[in-house]
């Protein structure tokens, strides 16, 4: 025990410093024995001591009040994820030079802003999947075919899939759920045009992608978005279906890295990209690439739309936005997609 002095110091610590939390296990391999330690309790700071703490470590507040208001109305720690971008890399939470408060709610009021525009589009693209899924479905399939086993790849991801629904249906207050009749309509679940707006967009595209390759619905509803093949389409819905994801819970999307990366096509029927962010570099993983899928859906789910037209007026407005951070690519307002 004498080399593993960090973990007697430790220890140590513990004993006297008692906290109320559970008591986790920890190994000491030294010893091969397991000793149960109080895990330390973090304190939060106060509001006032909030800003003294951010000002130590370098960041410039030029007023109070208004950072006084972020950190009581947004928070301290959800405002962290924004001012990482103007910290130090080398020395832990120390603020670069000249980082200031009002680039940090620049930042934060940007993504704000932005998950907001995405919402807009992914409801459209979302609204018009389910349509034309049922559209496509239904008339050959029948009322109940989201749980028709014999046009599915995997029954254990369509059982997955039906004890979504179900729970779904279970919480669902509205009418048309309630007055699902099973014995008179011979069906477990209301019909596809009840059932599957009350589906998330995750569920949707998971429903999709376990439908068979030959199927052939599945691809007329891939080349409904212009899509040449289904596994586009497969790809492209999971990407904006986290995409909404993140948006609906509030998460920071603009210096995210997505690790669910779009499936890449080079020839394509609509307005796309001739400059493609490289499958290799850290490009593919960043925003842009996804908000060009966003695009591309949206020429078929909302035609004439005036989604470029408010990410540029977006962009413009947020001037000390880094695009770079964000993926995008040289001269990308000037590829056909963005017109």
């Amino acid at each position: 025990m004498g080399k593993n002095l960090f973990l007697t110091k430790e220890w140590a610590y513990i004993c006297v410093n008692r906290t109320r939390r559970a008591s986790r296990k920890i190994s000491v391999p030294e010893a091969g024995h397991f000793f149960y330690m109080n895990s330390i309790e973090r304190s939060f700071p106060l509001l006032p001591d909030q800003i003294k703490i951010l000002q130590q470590r370098g960041l410039i507040i030029n007023d109070s009040d208004e950072a006084n208001h972020y950190l009581t109305h947004v928070g301290y720690y959800r405002l962290a994820d924004y001012w990482q971008f103007f910290q130090k890399e080398s020395i832990r939470s120390a603020f670069i030079v000249g980082a200031t408060f009002d680039q940090v709610t620049e930042l934060y009021n940007f993504d704000r802003e932005l998950r907001l525009l995405l919402l807009d589009a992914l409801e459209r693209i979302e609204v018009s999947f389910r349509a034309i899924m049922i559209n496509m479905m239904c008339p050959v399939y029948g009322s109940n075919w989201f749980t028709d086993k014999t046009i599915f790849f995997n029954e254990d991801r369509l059982n997955g899939v039906i004890e979504t629904i179900n729970r779904e249906l279970d919480r669902s207050d509205e009418q048309f759920i309630k007055q699902h009749d099973k014995a008179k309509s011979g069906f477990e679940h209301p019909p596809a045009w009840e059932t599957l707006p009350i589906l998330s967009f995750g569920t949707l595209s998971k429903i999709y992608k376990n439908i068979r390759n030959d199927i052939k619905e599945k691809r007329i509803i891939a080349r409904a978005y212009g899509l040449p093949k289904e596994i586009w389409l497969q790809s492209w819905m999971q990407v904006v279906s986290i995409l909404r994801n993140y948006c609906a819970h509030h998460s920071m999307i603009c210096y995210r890295m997505y690790l669910s990366r779009p499936r890449e096509i080079q020839l394509i029927k609509r307005p796309w990209i001739k400059n493609i962010p490289d499958g290799n570099k850290v490009e593919s993983k960043q925003l842009y690439y996804q908000l060009c899928i966003v695009r591309y859906l949206l020429h078929t789910a909302s035609p004439g739309n005036d989604f470029s037209y408010r990410l540029m007026e977006l962009l413009v407005r947020y001037r000390g936005i880094d695009l770079e951070r964000m993926g995008f690519l040289e001269n990308w307002d000037e590829e056909d997609l963005w017109q």
